[in-house]
Order: structure tokens, then sequence, then C-alpha cells
């Protein structure tokens, strides 16, 4: 793994990161990036990055003005995975960044070795980061034989040795009850990003300062929900208004689609935490124009982009999409997209979040307390 020069960059403000009910649109943003900070990085702490997502490891390492510990990750010709810790990690504090993305297994398996390594060269604690958690949309059962997938792994995880899970915008909330009361949960809230991006490229809304926000089914209706609250306080001066996509299914015909709220003449934006496939912000997209809405916005957490999901959200009603860097983007679904995407960094959120645990302080700020 080559090692980062030091470098310092702009960082989340430890007295102001998402103390939402203070926001102030000019004062507060400056604050939260502007300031040159140095983090003083405790020398029993160390960062290590799995191969799933490692531009994030190494901006995040940047942010902190460290280099990303020493390891190699490697696979034999018949695909097993082989990890060599090259450094001394007895009683330290390890934090290891792995996303759990496409190729799920593949990193999911060198995860769990990466751990039992590291267990087994006697650390003191394992903090694993997992910005996209795999597997958490297979929560609950649709049938009476089926696994739940997000707590098996959750199991799993806990078995391989593991003291604490920091994620980003978890599908659902609750699968922090999948793992026992020995190994907390963190859920961050990655709205600041987005927050961040509309401050510095506000949008042109016409009607001006109008923005309806929507669900694209009834269970992300909690998540914007929070989002309006969010961009309440950030921006007071933009009245945002919400509205939803029901789908009803019915056994002996084809499923209704209803939209709850008025878009005409609107500005939508779509809120959602995962894009997969694209079909779900296409179709709403469709919907929303069918309905009038003037344009027609997106922003997902999580751009797992499987398959064509770049070519149908190219071709798209979306006149601008907006995810996170949870999972590292392919060149290609970049080109393809070209200005009509808009990656967010989430490095600084995750900097900031390892020097609060290495210094034991709240991360309360940070979560959003969003639960859905």
């Amino acid at each position: 793994m080559r090692n980062l020069k030091y470098l310092v960059v702009p960082f989340l403000c430890k007295s102001s990161l998402l103390k939402l009910s203070t926001y102030n649109r000019e004062e507060s943003y400056t604050k939260v990036y502007n300031n040159q900070k140095q983090y003083k990085i405790e020398p029993q702490t160390i960062v290590f990055s799995g191969n799933s997502n490692t531009k994030l490891a190494n901006e995040v390492a940047q942010c902190l003005g460290i280099s990303l510990g020493k390891v190699i990750l490697e696979r034999f010709a018949d695909g097993e995975c082989n990890i060599q810790v090259l450094e001394n990690v007895r009683g330290r504090n390890v934090f290891i960044i792995q996303s759990t993305c496409p190729p799920v297994n593949e990193n999911l398996v060198e995860l769990f070795l990466f751990i039992s390594a590291l267990r087994r060269a006697s650390v003191k604690t394992i903090t694993v980061i997992i910005p996209y958690y795999g597997y958490s949309r297979q929560d609950h059962k649709l049938a009476k034989t089926e696994s739940i997938a997000a707590a098996d792994i959750a199991r799993i995880l806990e078995q391989t040795g593991i003291d604490h899970l920091v994620s980003i915008d978890l599908h659902r909330g609750q699968l922090q009850g999948a793992f026992s009361t020995s190994v907390p949960v963190d859920n961050l809230s990655p709205y600041i990003t987005l927050i961040h991006e509309l401050n510095n490229h506000p949008l042109k809304l016409s009607p001006p300062n109008e923005l309806t926000l929507v669900s694209p089914d009834f269970n992300g209706v909690s998540r914007v929900k929070k989002v309006q609250d969010e961009l309440k306080i950030a921006f007071p001066n933009i009245k945002t208004k919400l509205a939803m996509i029901y789908k009803s299914k019915h056994p002996v015909s084809e499923t209704e689609i209803s939209l709850v709220g008025d878009v005409h003449g609107k500005n939508c934006l779509i809120i959602d935490d995962i894009v997969d496939s694209g079909s779900t912000l296409k179709n709403a997209a469709e919907i929303l124009k069918r309905e009038g809405a003037k344009s027609v916005m997106a922003y997902s957490t999580h751009p797992v982009f499987s398959g064509k999901a770049a070519l149908n959200l190219g071709i798209s009603n979306l006149s601008k999409i907006y995810v996170t860097d949870t999972i590292q983007v392919k060149e290609l679904d970049k080109q393809i997209l070209y200005d009509k995407l808009s990656v967010l960094s989430v490095a600084p959120l995750l900097a900031e979040t390892i020097y609060r645990l290495q210094k034991r302080e709240s991360l309360h700020e940070l979560l959003g307390a969003h639960n859905f």
C-alpha cells in the first residue's frame, strides 16, 4: 500500500459539524469546510483500507494527515484471498475502511479475513467502517424459509471479533439491533454532503425558492422528512414540500402507481438511499414529469450502479443526480452520465468520525438520528 504525504485539507469542524439546530447558511459551512485543522491522531490509532474503495480510504487518510497502515491484500490464482498485515498492531486501536459493495461476497470475505488477521495479531480494538453495508436490503423474510442476510452478516462480523461498527445511511436503522450490546453500531447521516453541495452550487429554482422532496416509495417517507427538516434549517429561505409515489400491488392485475402530493410546475428532488439498477429513479422521474413537474433531480447516498444503471439514468428525465462516494463510481459510468452526475465526498465525515472515536468523544452530531 502506497504511503501518502502529509496533507491538510478542508475538514469537518469539531465544534460545529452537523449541529443542525444552529445552522446558519452564510456562517456555519465556512466553519465546517473552510477551517484548516490539523488532526492529532494518537500513536495507538492506525487506519487500514480494504480493496473495495481505496480512493475513499486514501482521502480519509489525507483528511487526518496520516498514512494508511501497510498491508498486503492479494488473490491467489484460484481466487482465494491472502492478507498480511505489515504493521505492528499489538495493543493498538485499529480502524478498517471497507464497503461491502459489488463484488459483495468477495469484499465481505476479504473483510472477515482482515478482521481475523488483526485479531490474531493481538490488537486492542477493531472498529470496522463500512460506508455501504451490503445485504442491508435483506432485513426481513419475504418467504417462510428465506434467510435474513443483513442479520446473518452482522452475526458473522461479530463472531470474527469486531468491537464497533460504523456505517452511513443504513437501509434500515433497525439493523443496528442485529448486533449484540457488546458491539455498538453508529449510523452516520450523509446529508451534510448534500447541504454543502447546494450551498456551494445553489439550485436554479423556478418558481424561486420552492423545492418538492419526493419519496419513491412508502418506506422512504421518513428519510425524506429527515432531509426536509435539515434543509429547512440550512436554507430557511427555501420552501420545501413533500410528495410520495405509492405502489399498490394486486394479485390479479397490474401494479397501480399513484402520486401523493402536488408536483405540477414544481422543482422536484427525489431522495433515496440506494440506486441499484436505476429503474426506481428513472420510473419516478417519468411519473413526476407526467404529472407536470417542471424539473426532476435525485439524491441517492449509495451508487451501486449495477448492470445498465448509468444508461437508464442517462436517458431518464433526471436533470441532476447526486450520489456520495461510499461506493467508487466507475469511470465509464461517470462518462455516460457526464454533467448529470455529482459525486459528493464522505471522506471528511469519516475522518471526523475516526478522530472523535479515538478521542472518545461523542458522535451525536454526526448521526442525524435517522432510524428509518
